[in-house]
C-alpha cells in the first residue's frame, strides 16, 4: 500500500479546476472590458449585478458540496451502488435552490438593486442584465450535480474543457451581440448577458453527456431514478451541504459590511480594497484548485478508512498551495507598484495601495492554510466545523475591523491588519483540528456520514 498520495494524482485533479476557475473570471473581465469601452455606466451595472448573482451562485455551489463529499467517500469505500444513488437523487435536489434563485432575480431584482442603492440609469441596465443572466441558474442544478460526481470520483479534466469552450464562445458572442457584428443588432448590456447564457447552454451538454456515457464513471446513472426523487436519500446530501452554503453566505455578508465601513471612511477606500481583491484573486484560483483536490482525495481516503493517507493528502495539497503562495507573495512584495500600474495609471492611488498589496502578500499564506485545510476537513465529512469557524471569523473580522478603522483611527490599514489576524487564527485552529480531530476541542472524534 502506498504511504502517500502521488503528486500526479493531486495535479490531475487540481490543475483542471484552476484553469476552469480562471476561465470563469476571464468571462467576467471580458464582459466588463467590452461594455466599459461603450459606456462607463455599463461597467458599473455589471459590477452591481455580478456581486449578488455570484454570491448566490457560490452559495448554491456550496450546497452541492454534499454530493461531492458523499460520492468521494463511497468511491473510496468501493461502494459504487451507493455513489450512484447519491448522484441520481442530486439532480432534482440540487435544482430546487437554483430555481428559487432564478425566480428571485427575474421577478425581484428591481427591489434588490434599490436596496443596494443603485440609481437610474444604472438601475435599469442592471435589471435588464441580471434578468437575462439568471437563465443560467436553470442549468446550475444538473451542472453542479455532474461536476460534483466528477470531482468526487477525481475526474476534473472535462470540467476544465467545458469551462474553456464556454469562455471562448462567450468572448466570440460578446463581440457579436454587444457591438452588433455579423449582421446582428447591437444589444449592449443585454448582448453581454445573452452571450453568457448561450455559451453556458451550448457547453452544458458536454458535462452532462460525459457523466451519463463515459466508461470512466464507475456506475451508470439511470434517468428514471433521477425523476423518482428520493428525499430520504437526499437528506444526507442536504445535511452536509447546508453548512457549506451557509458558510459561503456568511462570508459574503461580512464582505458587504466591510465595504460599508470603507464607504464611510473615504471615497477611495472601497476602490482600493476592490483593486487589491481583484489582484489577490489570481493566486486564490491556484490554491483553491489544490483545496478542491484535498476535498476529493481526503474524502476518498476517509472512505477507505485510511486516516493516515487522508491526512497525507491534505498536507501534500497544502504544501503545493504554499509553494505557489510564497512565489506569488515574493513577486507582490518585490514589485507592488509595477503590479498595481497594470490595473490603474493613477500614481497617487498606486502609492497609497502599494502597502496594502504587501500586507496582503503575507495574509495570503494563512488564508491558503485556512482554505486548503478547511476543504480537507470537509472531505472527512464535517462541514459544520467550517461553518462554526466562519461564524467566529465573520464576527471577529467585523468587530476587529471596526475597532481598528474607526476608534484606533488606522483607516484602511486596520482592515488589512484585521484580515491577517483573522486568517492566521483560523488557519492555526483548522490545522490543529485536522491533525487532532474533535478531541482537541473536548469533543468526540470525526464521524463518517
Amino acid at each position: 500500500m502506498a504511504d502517500k498520495v502521488s503528486t500526479k494524482r493531486i495535479f490531475s485533479i487540481a490543475l483542471p479546476l484552476v484553469i476552469q476557475q480562471l476561465s470563469m473570471q476571464v468571462q467576467i473581465w471580458v464582459d466588463r472590458a467590452m461594455l466599459g469601452h461603450i459606456d462607463s455606466r455599463y461597467f458599473s451595472a455589471v459590477g452591481n449585478s455580478v456581486v449578488p448573482f455570484y454570491a448566490i451562485y457560490a452559495i448554491i455551489s456550496g450546497l452541492c458540496v454534499g454530493t461531492t463529499i458523499l460520492i468521494a467517500q463511497n468511491i473510496g469505500e468501493r461502494n459504487f451502488e451507493k455513489s450512484k444513488n447519491y448522484a441520481e437523487c442530486s439532480f432534482i435536489g440540487n435544482s430546487i435552490f437554483p430555481l428559487l434563485a432564478f425566480l428571485f432575480f427575474f421577478f425581484l431584482s428591481p427591489y434588490l438593486f434599490k436596496i443596494m442603492g443603485v440609481q437610474p440609469p444604472v438601475l435599469e441596465y442592471s435589471i435588464s442584465y441580471i434578468k437575462i443572466l439568471s437563465f443560467s441558474l436553470l442549468l446550475l442544478g444538473p451542472i453542479s450535480s455532474c461536476t460534483s460526481v466528477m470531482q468526487g470520483i477525481g475526474i476534473t479534466k472535462v470540467i476544465m474543457i467545458s469551462g474553456i469552450l464556454s469562455n471562448i464562445l462567450n468572448i466570440l458572442l460578446d463581440w457579436i451581440l454587444i457591438f452588433g457584428n455579423l449582421g446582428f443588432p447591437k444589444m449592449n448590456m443585454q448582448g453581454a448577458a445573452l452571450a453568457s447564457v448561450i455559451s453556458n447552454y451550448i457547453t452544458a451538454p458536454i458535462i452532462i453527456m460525459y457523466v451519463f456515457k463515459s466508461k470512466l464513471i464507475p456506475f451508470k446513472i439511470r434517468i428514471k431514478k433521477i425523476f423518482s426523487f428520493r428525499w430520504g436519500l437526499y437528506k444526507s446530501i442536504f445535511k452536509i451541504g447546508v453548512p457549506s452554503g451557509a458558510e459561503i453566505g456568511l462570508w459574503h455578508i461580512g464582505n458587504i459590511i466591510l465595504v460599508s465601513f470603507l464607504n464611510r471612511l473615504d471615497i477611495m477606500a472601497a476602490g482600493i480594497y476592490t483593486l487589491i481583491f481583484s489582484i489577490e484573486i489570481l493566486p486564490w484560483f491556484f490554491y483553491m484548485g489544490f483545496a478542491n483536490a484535498a476535498l476529493t482525495l481526503v474524502g476518498q481516503k476517509t472512505g477507505e478508512n485510511n486516516n493516515k493517507l487522508a491526512i497525507n493528502a491534505g498536507l501534500r495539497c497544502l504544501r503545493f498551495s504554499l509553494i505557489i503562495c510564497i512565489v506569488i507573495a515574493a513577486i507582490f512584495i518585490s514589485f507592488p507598484r509595477g503590479i498595481l500600474a497594470i490595473f490603474t495609471s493613477d500614481v497617487s492611488l498606486i502609492d497609497y495601495a502599494a502597502l496594502f498589496l504587501i500586507i496582503t502578500s503575507f495574509t495570503m499564506i494563512p488564508r491558503a492554510i485556512n482554505n486548503v485545510i478547511g476543504l480537507a476537513i470537509k472531505g472527512i465529512g464535517d462541514t459544520r466545523w467550517m461553518l462554526y469557524g466562519q461564524i467566529f471569523g465573520t464576527i471577529l473580522i467585523i468587530v476587529l475591523s471596526y475597532v481598528l478603522i474607526f476608534p484606533l483611527s488606522l483607516g484602511l490599514l486596520g482592515l488589512f491588519i484585521a484580515f491577517f489576524v483573522d486568517e492566521s487564527i483560523r488557519g492555526i485552529i483548522n490545522l490543529l483540528r485536522f491533525f487532532k480531530g474533535r478531541e482537541f476541542f473536548f469533543l468526540k472524534p470525526f464521524e463518517r456520514n
